[in-house]
């Protein structure tokens, strides 16, 4: 009769905690990614140079080039067409790059912000079976798009991860950054308001560096 009384309550205790440790693994992987994707850092690995802000600054309301291509499911999508809906975010990711991983959250909650008032598109230079993991693993929410020979990458004048452009209804450059910062967030922020003709709302650069900066490069790019 002890032993019983003992191991009968010791049992009741380990099934309470598997099921504890159940509903909170549960609830782990029923999280939205922005808010459960573990951030390698959230310090810059590449400072943006003064160079690079330069570069990114001349484009600005310059005509983009038009691209019609397949994302990873094969829907076409057509980058800075003269004829837009809606403006039209593009950014640009490099396959591998930590960088990368650091910043998609964040890229993540702009678009939920902007969503059905700015196209989102995000441009990888992986192949199309990496393009397609990166959409899996990430829960892309808009389309990715794979451009393994540099294309689309070189056409933009993207150095490298992170950076992004956002292109007005007409085609042309509206803005274009280097990279990411708390500072540029909240320009990003700003910019797509102002495009997109909605009220300016708060955004939350949660994690996102003080200090401005960019990715990985892309082959051959030189950041130094």
């Amino acid at each position: 009769m002890k032993l019983r009384a003992i191991t009968i309550p010791l049992g009741c205790l380990f099934a309470c905690l598997g099921g504890l440790v159940w509903i909170q693994a549960r609830a782990r992987s029923e999280t939205p990614y922005s808010d459960s994707v573990n951030i390698i850092t959230s310090q810059p690995r590449h400072l943006i140079t003064s160079q690079m802000l330069a570069e990114t600054d001349a484009v600005h309301n310059t005509l983009e080039r038009s691209f019609k291509v397949p994302d990873v499911t094969g829907k076409q999508v057509e980058l800075a067409s003269p004829q837009a809906v809606r403006p039209q975010f593009v950014y640009f990711v490099v396959d591998g790059c930590p960088c990368s991983f650091d910043a998609e959250p964040l890229f993540h909650d702009m678009y939920k912000r902007f969503k059905g008032k700015v196209d989102f598109v995000s441009v990888t230079n992986g192949d199309l079976p990496k393009a397609k993991l990166w959409n899996a693993e990430l829960s892309v929410p808009y389309p990715v798009i794979p451009d393994p020979k540099l294309e689309i990458i070189h056409a933009y004048g993207a150095k490298a991860a992170i950076y992004c452009v956002l292109v007005a209804r007409n085609g042309h450059i509206a803005k274009m950054w280097p990279g990411y910062s708390k500072d540029l967030l909240l320009e990003m922020n700003h910019e797509m308001s102002k495009i997109a003709g909605v009220v300016e709302q708060p955004f939350d650069t949660k994690y996102a560096p003080i200090t401005k900066a960019t990715g990985c490069a892309f082959a051959n790019v030189d950041l130094k």
